[in-house]
């Protein structure tokens, strides 16, 4: 009997068989299969009714397309306040918001004890929904609301104030201020958390060693 010796193909591995192409295209289109789920959610409640509003918005009473809309919008007289206002807001509350969030993230990423604990406390506002946020907060600055009940008890105020009243234009606008921070920091604190920990220790390190301030390494 001849003895036959056989060579292994070049590029095969000791121990493992050599994949086919259908698997392999399997494996690649797995990540985009688990995505339709998402994608067809997004598509059918989030994307199709920005759609309909967007041409719903240059549509008249009978479906003929026009500027009506936007005319009759920008000449009403409580337009531009509002844009006056909502830019305000704008610029009130994304610097706090960023600056609040960079600074718990930070704690969390420090590793200090009780980190945890300080991370679920800060993540509750997500899981509480945007009226559900709003009633709360609405509860709260109302005439007879929570901070009236606490602040006319102690004297510090005489009577029920109204804070969100359109003649203490002030109160509303911190007000609403304070519940929009509250209420969105946590999402951008989760962002830069996960930022935060993407960049290796290896880079604060060698920053500390070459002198670097704690506001030049952040």
């Amino acid at each position: 009997m001849s003895s036959q010796v056989v060579v292994p193909k070049a590029g095969a591995r000791k121990g493992r068989l050599p994949s086919s192409p259908t698997g392999a295209r399997q494996r690649a289109a797995t990540p985009y299969l688990l995505l339709v789920p998402t994608a067809l959610f997004l598509a059918v409640f989030f994307a199709w009714p920005m759609v309909q509003a967007l041409l719903l918005a240059f549509q008249d009473g009978g479906g003929a397309f026009t500027l009506g809309n936007f005319q009759r919008m920008t000449a009403d007289y409580a337009f531009w306040p509002a844009v006056r206002n909502t830019m305000l807001l704008l610029v009130a509350i994304v610097p706090a918001q960023v600056v609040l969030a960079l600074v718990m993230a930070l704690l969390i990423q420090a590793g200090l004890r009780g980190s945890g604990f300080f991370l679920y406390v800060w993540a509750i506002p997500l899981a509480i929904s945007d009226l559900a946020a709003g009633i709360v907060w609405l509860s709260i600055f109302t005439d007879n609301g929570y901070l009236n009940s606490i602040l006319v008890p102690l004297g510090l105020a005489q009577g029920p104030f109204a804070f969100l009243s359109y003649e203490h234009p002030l109160s509303a606008f911190f007000a609403v201020v304070l519940a929009e921070a509250w209420r969105a920091t946590s999402i951008v604190m989760v962002i830069l958390l996960a930022g935060l920990q993407g960049i290796p220790k290896e880079y604060g390190e060698a920053a500390e060693v070459f002198g670097a301030t704690f506001l030049q390494r952040i």
